[in-house]
């Protein structure tokens, strides 16, 4: 079989084989595609419950952002970040 990679595609698999990481151009696909594989496996396998809530509540609050921000509702970067730093940090403390 016979595949044209772009030519994003071609400079990523040339880039990680001259980093040293893969022998061969066949050797950096085989593994990309091992990889991807093993991602579909884990995410086709009865997905668990609390992955899927957590997807939904995902996609539900991308939209909300969306909109929100058509009518003008937007953060300031430092105040996210900062939001997202406290939530982090609760977090941490929580599981400890």
């Amino acid at each position: 079989m016979q595949i044209t990679l772009s030519s994003q595609q071609s400079k990523i698999l040339e880039s990680l084989c001259q980093q040293g990481g893969y022998l061969s151009l066949e050797d950096a696909i085989d593994n990309a595609l091992v990889l991807l594989a093993d991602e579909i496996k884990s995410h086709n396998s009865e997905e668990k419950p609390e992955y899927l809530a957590w997807v939904s509540q995902t996609r539900l609050k991308i939209e909300e952002g969306v909109q929100a921000s058509a009518r003008g509702e937007v953060l300031e970067a430092n105040e996210v970040l900062a939001r997202l730093r406290n939530k982090v940090e609760t977090a941490k403390a929580v599981s400890r």
